[in-house]
Parts: structure tokens; sequence; C-alpha cells
């Protein structure tokens, strides 16, 4: 816990500067400045949430990590190239940030907000410190970061281990992070700090009783207090899921809120379009949430602000300095821009895996998300017989949550046909309806309600149609159903007299359901903790699991297999996950020339 502690800190350190010059530096555009009153001034954002530096740094040091990669091991030198240029940034917003730290000083000083941020920082801490390892964590995760750590990329790298071209920017921000250059061990600290990251966000639950009422983004972050305790065991691990799954709840919480306080400056909008993005390059699942887009699209095409269209086209720009280096990786590891989707077929390097492994894979990844094992019978089974298999493996509160998003994909549908029958009879603006009639500021405008609805839904289907397998997608499961419910319950509250006794009794209880919630998971949680505990995990994060293997050469380098599965963990490196004799060789004379298929 106390590696993981430090190495936090640091995490916090770097991401906080590199994220706060970058918000800077957009801000700081004319081009990014909003319209104030009717008299045609204009203001510069301010970034209202010291959180924001800390996730944008995290998409910047990412990029960069990858960038690095590129062209060596992200190591001791990617390391002391960041923490110069952060060093640079300190020295030049240093009145600035000297401000910043101030403030959240205070925060220790004037009341308990400081300690609750404190508190949450070690139990995640703590979480993150051991639990249970994933699968695919030893399988190829753990490899993956060892080859970004020691070589960067290597051409051809998926044809000795084909999951290793299942390319993710989180292993690139793993391995930036993992600080194996210092003890050897290459600690997998990044999961669980982006899962704090979320817990963070999620502390804002308590304001419902300060704020007498509720607004729809508590709902999203009660999803997520739910997805952070399933998952508190297991953000040990890098696998990708954690990082996407606690970027899309950050996105639609802070999208949500942006709403409900009817943000009008359209720089916070463009600037979870891009995390959009990023998440994209975690895991292409992912690509429905740029639906999202379309609010900041929209907003910097109308107008008659001519710093707009600069906005978009800088935005764009942005968005492609966050995706290529991804897809730079891409075809240099698998010789596919996208792999494994071959309907992509753009360049004919001699290192590319050849299509029908690929195509196998793709199917293969189709067919273990729907909950089975053998791809030849079930790889082109028709919806029908597959979906219901598949439903009836869904078990306990999953099935559930599965349950309530098909009823509120209905509600959705008749919101959405509702929406387009009033928009085209012109009976009324839609930048004007409100989700509940109160005079208040948290309303949400129902155009927007329709957006973030129909990113939710189209995100589940896809997940849905592609792999279905829980984990992957509990993020859209969890999300669709408590947006949508959410809007109605917000409805129905309302319509009790929000300002009245009884609307304000029920707030008080609904606080104390949910601090009981969160105290009997948290009990449940320690409990199932007990058997693991080890007091060894209080100062070093637990490794790495450890597998017996054997070796196979390749032109006189040794590579590693396991003797019995196919996971091989970090330490026994390079490796696959069988003998892969025959079947590839250098496409020069040493393993920096890269791997090849054999030519027969």
């Amino acid at each position: 816990m106390l590696s993981v502690v430090l190495i936090w800190i640091y995490v916090l350190i770097t991401t906080y500067l590199t994220g706060f010059a970058f918000l800077r530096f957009v801000t700081s555009l004319e081009c990014m400045h909003s319209q104030k009153g009717s008299k045609g001034t204009y203001k510069k954002y301010n970034t209202h949430f010291r959180a924001s530096f800390i996730v944008a740094g995290l998409v910047v040091n990412t990029v960069y990590a990858e960038l690095f990669s590129i062209f060596a091991g992200v190591g001791i030198a990617a390391n002391v190239l960041m923490v110069a240029f952060c060093v640079l940034i300190a020295v030049y917003y240093r009145e600035e940030l000297i401000g910043d730290f101030i403030d959240v000083s205070r925060l220790f000083v004037t009341g308990y907000a400081g300690y609750y941020y404190l508190l949450i920082f070690l139990i995640m801490a703590y979480g993150t410190s051991h639990g249970l390892m994933h699968y695919d964590s030893d399988l190829y995760h753990a490899q993956a970061i060892h080859w970004i750590e020691d070589y960067g990329v290597i051409k051809g790298l998926g044809n000795l281990h084909v999951r290793l071209a299942y390319n993710s920017a989180s292993f690139a921000l793993s391995a930036l992070y993992s600080m194996s250059f210092i003890t050897g061990q290459s600690f997998h600290v990044m999961a669980g700090f982006c899962a704090l990251m979320l817990a963070w966000e999620c502390l804002d639950l308590k304001d419902i009783v300060r704020r007498g009422h509720p607004i729809i983004s508590d709902f999203a972050r009660i999803m997520g207090i739910y997805y952070l305790f399933t998952v508190f065991d297991e953000i040990v691990a890098p696998a990708s899921d954690y990082f996407l799954s606690t970027f899309i709840f950050y996105i639609v919480i802070r999208w949500l809120d942006m709403n409900v306080k009817h943000e009008r400056s359209y720089v916070p909008y463009i600037m979870l379009s891009l995390l959009g993005v990023y998440a994209v390059t975690i895991k292409l699942s992912a690509a429905p949430i740029l639906i999202l887009a379309i609010i900041p699209i929209y907003r910097l095409l109308s107008g008659k602000n001519p710093g707009k269209s600069k906005a978009l086209l800088i935005s764009v720009l942005l968005a492609f300095i966050i995706a290529i280096p991804y897809f730079i990786r891409n075809l240099i590891i698998s010789g596919w821009l996208v792999y494994p989707v071959t309907a992509i077929n753009l360049f004919g390097v001699d290192w590319k895996i050849p299509k029908g492994i690929a195509d196998y894979d793709a199917k293969e990844i189709k067919v273990y998300g729907r909950g089975f094992t053998d791809v030849e019978t079930y790889g082109d089974m028709p919806l029908s017989q597959w979906l219901p298999q598949w439903f009836a493996g869904i078990h306990g509160l999953n099935k559930i949550m599965l349950i309530l998003d098909i009823a509120a994909i209905a509600i959705y549908l008749v919101c959405l046909v509702y929406f387009f029958a009033v928009a085209i009879n012109k009976k009324t603006e839609f930048g004007k309806k409100k989700v509940f009639n109160i005079s208040r500021h948290s309303i949400l405008n129902f155009a927007d309600f329709i957006t973030i609805s129909t990113t939710m839904v189209v995100c589940l289907l896809f997940w849905l149609f592609t792999a279905p397998l829980i984990r992957y997608g509990e993020v859209y499961v969890c999300l669709t159903f408590a947006i949508i419910f959410g809007r109605l319950l917000i409805s129905g509250f309302n319509l009790l007299d929000a300002d009245g006794i009884f609307a304000k009794r029920l707030i008080a209880i609904t606080a104390i359901i949910i601090a009981v919630w969160v105290g009997y998971k948290g009990v449940n949680v320690v409990k199932e903790d007990m058997p693991r505990f080890n007091p060894d995990y209080l100062l070093v994060q637990q490794d790495y699991g450890r597998y017996e293997a054997d070796t196979f050469q390749i032109s006189g380098m040794t590579f590693y297999y396991p003797v019995e599965g196919d996971r091989i963990g970090y330490d026994l490196f390079p490796s696959a996950p069988r003998n892969m004799e025959g079947e590839i060789e250098f496409r020069g004379y040493d393993i920096f020339s890269g791997f090849m298929p054999l030519k027969n």
C-alpha cells in the first residue's frame, strides 16, 4: 500500500502539472472564449474543478508515453524528461499553482471535505495494493506493459503473441508509472488511480442533502459507487476494462452536471469529447461515446462568432493528436490499422498478422463475449439462438439491471418519438423544455437529455451486438437505466412539491438509505478482504503471478512459454502462450527488427 501511495503522489503531481498547462493553454486561445451577454464581449473559460487538471494530465501523459514508445522503451528516460517538463511548468505557473495549493490546504482547515478526500485516497490505495489478479493480466497485460517498458513497440509483435496486438493506451500509461526501473518490480497502480478519480467524483453525492433536491447526475454517481464496490478487489490488475469504465462514468457524470447547470461555454464540452476520443484509444468498444461530440460540434457550427470555426479546427487537431499515436502503435504491432478488424486493409507490410488469424481472433472475441468457447460451433450462430442463451447465463443483479435497461429503452423510444413529433410540428422550442417544471438552475434541457440517453442506448446496443461480456460493458448496463429512470424519478419528486416538507423528508430518507447501503457494501468488502489480507501488501503492492515455464529459440534468442495453460506473468520475458518455433521468425537479425510469419 505504501508503494501505491508514493506512486500515486507522483502521479498526482505530474498529471496535475501537465493537465494544468494544457488546459491553461487551450483556454487562453481567443477562439475558445465564450460570449458574455448580448454586447459581443467575450470571456475566458475558467476550469472549475481541480480534478479536471488531473484527468487532462492523464490524457496528456498517456499520449506522451505512446509517442515515446514509438522510439524507445518507456522507462527512466521517459520519466526524467516528463519530470523536467513538469518542473518548467511549475516554475512558469508558480503563482497560480501556489494559490491552488493554498486553496486545497483550506479544505483541511475550514471543514471536513479534505479529510473525506484523503480517506477515499487511502481506501482506494489499499484496494489497489492487492486483490484478485485478472486472468488476462497474467495472460498478456503484464507482457504488453513489459514490452513497452523495455522496447516501446516492436514490428509484428502480435505474431509472437496475438493478444499483444490488442493495443490499449492504458498499457502505455501503466508502463510510464510502473517504476520498474527503480526496484525491478513493475507496479500496476493506474487502474486503481482511475478508480480513485471516479470515487472522488462520486463523493459529490453528499451534496444532495445540502441541495435539497436530486439532480440527474446523482443517479449516475450512485451507479458509479456500485461499480467501484464491484471491482474494488480487482483494480490491482491493469485491465483496460477498468480504465475504460471509470472514464466513461467520469464523462457522463461531468456531462450531466454541465447540462443541469446550463454551462454556456463550449470549452468543457470539447474537453469531455476529447476525453471520449481518449476512451476509444483505451478500448474500441467505447466508440459510440463520441455521439456526445454532437453537442460541441453543433455549438461551434452555429452562431456568428468567427472564432468558432477556428475552435472547431483546433478541437479536431487535438483529437487527431490523441488518436494518431494509438493507430501508429496498432500498425507497428500488428500490421493492421485497427486490429482485429481486417475490413480496413491499407498497408501491405511484411510483419502483418495473417488475415485468417486476425479474422479467427475477432470471431473468438465475439463468441467469448457471448458466453461460449467453441468458435467453430458458435461463431456464426444467429441472434435468435445466441441471445436467449446469453441472457439465461446472466445472473443476480446484472440480470435485473439488464431488464431495467430494456424497460428504459422502451421509455427512451417514447421520449424520442415525442421529441421529433414536437420538433416537426414546431410547437415548442426544445432548448427551453425542462425535465421538471420548477424555478431552479438544476433543470435539464430536454434535447440534452435525448442526446445523453441516445449515447448510452447506442453504447449499450453496440456492446450487446459485438462482445457482450458483462465486464466489458457493465458501465453501459449501469448508466442506461440510471439516467432514463433518474429523469422519471426527478419528475415525480417535483410533482410532490420540491420545496415542501414531504419532499425534504424524502431527501433525508434517501440520504440515509444511501449511507446505509454504502456502509453495508463496505462491511461486505472488509469481510471478503480478510482472507486475502497479507501485511506485506501494506508496504509493497502484490506482484503479478508466477508460473512454471519452458523455453524455445528464435535465431538463438530464448523465449518462454507456460508448461500448463497460457498464462506466464511478467518476470519470464519475452514470452508467448505456446511454443512458436516454426511459426514466426525475425524480420532481420535480432528482436529489434521485429517478427513476421515464417516464410514457407
